[in-house]
């Protein structure tokens, strides 16, 4: 007999996901790699980024389980938080939230319709010959380019995610117009351009900021082909602390998974 299992799509910035409830009930095995990737698949299953399951935890509100649409667990995800904060939120109508994730405990809050998520402290980069490497939460490659928009970012990407093998990175492609940072990336495990990526607007705001030399609260308006986030944190030498991702995150729909 096939079994059906819940599910709920989510998107923040574009960046899509699906949302799976796993505090009264685990509806698939997380080590199912194959499952998870076919869910994903955007042709012949429910089509998303990445697959998220949602669970409690001791001393916070929930717990955050990541995986790429490979299939495989992955790091930290920051619009995937954002999307896990704006579903908690559905189901308990409150507006502030603790959650354990891959990288460790993170706060977060909504407030007119903007979901924010805190992101771990950023305090050094490495210099390479294809750009500076920042760790977010996950590894990101920062390049400069013009309209990143209208350049190949799944082509050049892929070429530079394969310079940093086994582990891979992710290639962030930006421009810096005015006060304004517009960003396109390439997503290890998605293995594509996606239309926003929290760790890497994140990632690239620190770039931004040391480039700036700023000292002190530093605030930046992200351009993704998602739409707009904005990070802000507080910058020292190379340590930037107290950084805030926030942007949008709503539900796309609800349905029922047949598993085969």
């Amino acid at each position: 007999m096939k079994r059906t299992i819940p599910f709920e799509k989510y998107e923040a910035t574009g960046n899509d996901f699906i949302i799976l409830d796993f505090f009264e009930f685990e509806w698939i095995d997380l080590n199912d790699t194959n499952l998870i990737k076919k869910m994903c698949d955007r042709h012949f299953g429910i089509g998303a980024d990445g697959l998220i399951a949602l669970c409690s935890e001791p001393g916070m509100d929930f717990k955050m389980n990541y995986f790429n649409s490979d299939g495989n667990p992955s790091s930290f995800c920051g619009n995937g938080s954002r999307a896990s904060v704006r579903y908690m939120q559905s189901k308990q109508g409150k507006n502030n939230f603790s959650f354990a994730a891959f990288d460790g405990m993170h706060e977060s809050y909504v407030k007119d319709q903007l979901v924010s998520v805190k992101m771990k402290d950023i305090n050094e980069f490495e210099t390479t010959p294809e750009g500076k490497l920042i760790q977010s939460g996950s590894p990101h490659l920062i390049r400069e380019v013009i309209n990143p928009w209208d350049f190949d970012v799944n082509e050049q990407g892929r070429a530079l995610r394969k310079k940093f093998d086994p582990e891979g990175v992710n290639v962030n492609f930006i421009e810096i117009v005015g006060e304004v940072l517009r960003i396109a990336t390439y997503e290890r495990g998605v293995e594509s351009e996606t239309l926003a990526c929290g760790t890497g607007v994140t990632a690239s705001a620190y770039y931004v900021a040391l480039k700036a030399n700023s000292n002190g609260p530093f605030k930046l308006g992200i351009e993704s082909k998602g739409g707009p986030l904005e990070v802000q944190m507080d910058i020292v030498g190379l340590n930037a602390t107290n950084i805030w991702l926030s942007g949008p995150a709503n539900k796309v729909f609800s349905g029922f998974y047949r598993l085969h």
